[in-house]
């Protein structure tokens, strides 16, 4: 910034006293001469307020307005479009002051497009009332209305896509989603919407890196935009970057949204942030703006209350919660939370914000499922299948296991894509890649597939993917099949053997998505060898070859109904 320039004062005893000139004095001046109507001084002295202070808009702002007086409209509209460019985006009246110029400059379509963007930032603001006026008269004595129709039009496309995209992420399809929205953000890349939807379906696959860039560059376009400071803040949280989460907080303690869902937002993301203070009062303050028949903030204020430590509170508004929705299993699981936090004072983990029961819960209910080759209403839910594509990026081998097993059950789109992206990772193991190339396989997915295995990338066919590379999969089932083998071999010869090969493999095919618990793998070897017997006419009773692998007749006549019946996927 420029120096202020010195003065001197003769005090008529030959003694100077220096003083300092600055922006203020000259904007002082300017308003002397604004009120005595004499423009030229007035835009002169503006002139020097501005040069003093370049970053102050106000002083640029009024320098505008004093051209705009004395006519010199383009002008004006330079600086005003310096001053939202450079200076202060959010001065958004500099678009209803460029309007009145536009329309001085007889360019009526651009006083009506500035206009009508005044009131799309500010339909409440200081010059709502006079914009509305303005482009009533553009309609009906200049014969406008076209840019208007064309922004009803346009803001009614970007409604219906970010409608769409919503629905896309309500219904758990994040990669159809991201895909819409990539599409989206090319037809109108200054909409900040598109992009904060984008960002969250990249969040949902577990994509965090390409999650924080698009957060970030919805921040270069609008740097006060709530939605994107909030999902950056939870990225940040997820990948422990704790400065730079600090950074965001700070900010965010800070913000004292005007709207609703700018509220909610900010609301729930304090809380997932462990700012529960922050988050009750918020939900609070939401509860005053509407009434209590909404379930889901009903739950926000009683798990922030949990959080706080207020557990009778929590528990009467859990209860309110029962009340409400036709479905309490929810409320009663948070419900058991609490009346557990109040045995022992204190809660065992942090209640959710989120109106589900946690993932961690819900899996140990799709384990259930899986193990019956049953799919549950899990695979539909949201919440549920975000934390799937989480897992399979960021847990351990064996929830990448499960994971993978229960996407052989969903078998959509989105999954095919997952796992397509998961066989060609090096960092994962090639156990649990050769594992998804069966659920690959098994949903129908066609070829070929780029993998990475043993250290080199390969292209998969179909067909080129051996049968019996099912039984790397798990150590037990190559143990069930070693075991008959070396059994068999010396007293039946290569082909039983070869036969007990096919039953096996056949079998954990029919059995992929849903495969037995193998317990003792001596009795699953002894039902295999009754059952290659019995496919080859040779006699023999269940005793006999239990006794032959020190295991019950029993459990060898119910394991080889299951062999030689195909189970009904």
């Amino acid at each position: 910034m420029d120096q202020p320039k010195s003065q001197q004062v003769s005090t008529g005893r030959n003694n100077v006293i220096p003083f300092q000139v600055d922006a203020t004095f000259y904007f002082e001046r300017a308003v002397h001469y604004l009120d005595r109507h004499d423009l030229k001084n007035a835009l002169k002295n503006f002139r020097k307020a501005s040069e003093l202070e370049p970053d102050n808009p106000v002083n640029h702002c009024n320098l505008a307005g004093i051209l705009s007086e004395l006519g010199e409209f383009e002008q004006s509209n330079q600086i005003l479009l310096k001053i939202l460019s450079d200076i202060d985006p959010d001065m958004v009246e500099c678009f209803f002051y460029m309007a009145n110029n536009y329309a001085n400059l007889g360019q009526y379509d651009l006083a009506e497009e500035y206009a009508a963007r005044y009131l799309d930032a500010e339909p409440q603001g200081e010059f709502a009332s006079d914009a509305e006026e303005m482009l009533q008269i553009l309609v009906q004595e200049f014969g406008g209305g076209k840019v208007l129709h064309e922004r009803a039009e346009r803001k009614e496309a970007e409604q219906r896509d970010h409608d769409t995209a919503r629905q896309l992420l309500e219904e758990g399809k994040f990669m159809e989603a991201s895909e819409y929205l990539e599409q989206a953000i090319a037809e109108h890349p200054d909409n900040t919407a598109p992009r904060n939807n984008l960002s969250l379906a990249y969040y949902y696959l577990g994509e965090l890196e390409k999650a924080i860039d698009v957060a970030i560059e919805v921040l270069e376009l609008d740097q006060s935009n709530v939605h994107a400071l909030c999902n950056l803040a939870v990225f940040y949280q997820h990948l422990g970057k704790k400065e730079a989460l600090q950074d965001i907080l700070e900010c965010l303690r800070k913000l004292y949204p005007l709207y609703f869902d700018h509220t909610y937002k900010l609301a729930t993301t304090m809380g997932i942030l462990g700012e529960h203070s922050a988050a009750y009062r918020l939900f609070r303050q939401l509860l005053r703006w509407s009434d209590r028949q909404d379930p889901q903030l009903l739950h926000c204020v009683a798990a922030a209350a949990a959080n706080l430590g207020f557990y009778q509170k929590a528990e009467r508004i859990w209860e309110e919660i029962k009340n409400l929705d036709e479905d309490p299993k929810v409320a009663d699981f948070f419900l058991a939370r609490v009346h557990d936090a109040e045995r022992t004072g204190r809660l065992a983990q942090p209640i959710s914000y989120q109106y589900h029961i946690p993932f961690q819960e819900q899996f140990k209910q799709m384990k259930v499922q899986l193990q019956s080759g049953q799919l549950g209403a899990w695979h539909t839910d949201p919440m549920v299948r975000s934390s799937l594509f989480w897992a399979l990026r960021h847990g351990d081998g064996e929830t990448k296991r499960q994971v993978i097993q229960a996407f052989a059950l969903i078998a959509d789109k989105e999954v095919e894509h997952a796992l397509r992206e998961f066989v060609k990772n090096p960092a994962e193991s090639d156990q649990l890649k050769r594992h998804a190339l069966y659920v690959l396989r098994h949903m129908g997915a066609e070829g070929p597939f780029h993998v990475h295995l043993e250290q080199e990338e390969h292209l998969w066919r179909v067909q080129s993917m051996p049968q019996d590379d099912l039984l790397t999969l798990r150590p037990e089932w190559q143990e069930v099949l070693d075991t008959a083998v070396s059994q068999m071999s010396s007293v039946y010869g290569d082909e039983a053997c070869l036969l007990a090969r096919d039953v096996w493999t056949q079998f954990l095919h029919r059995t992929f998505t849903a495969p037995p618990r193998i317990g003792k793998t001596q009795a699953w070897s002894a039902a295999l060898e009754y059952t290659v017997l019995r496919r080859q006419g040779i006699k023999a009773t269940y005793t006999e070859v239990a006794a032959r692998y020190g295991v019950t007749a029993g459990s060898v006549s119910k394991i080889s109904r299951m062999l030689a019946e195909p189970t009904d996927l």
